[in-house]
């Protein structure tokens, strides 16, 4: 029985270790995530600009074990992708209220001009 559970575990070992490497498209993929996150500004935020990083870092990492551990590899570049989109979600999210800001004060100044120039009637 001892055999049996070495020669499975042999098996198992030669399966994980031939594993191919991830998908380049993969990888693209991740870096159109990464590249879409900046162009939403998430370099501006400071939240956005910390999850980026962590993308980025999560990429590089992917590319450095994708020949020898696949998986992990694999594993990298969803967090990367994961991390892009918080990036993306975060920039927009302050563009969102930096433009809600700025109409606010055009009403708050639209609202003075009516009530200063007896609009009010």
């Amino acid at each position: 029985m001892r055999w049996v559970s070495v020669a499975a575990g042999v098996a198992l070992g030669a399966a994980c270790a031939g594993a191919p490497p991830v998908p380049q498209q993969r990888f693209i993929d991740a870096n159109a995530d990464i590249n879409a996150a900046q162009e939403m500004g998430a370099d501006k935020d400071p939240q956005a600009k910390i999850h980026l990083q962590q993308a980025r870092d999560q990429l590089e990492s992917a590319n450095n074990l994708n020949k020898g551990e696949p998986a992990v590899a694999a594993r990298k570049l969803d967090n990367a992708q994961a991390e892009a989109q918080l990036a993306k979600s975060l920039a927009r999210e302050s563009a969102t209220r930096a433009e809600a800001e700025e109409a606010k004060s055009r009403l708050n100044a639209a609202q003075k001009d009516l009530s200063g120039t007896g609009g009010g009637q």
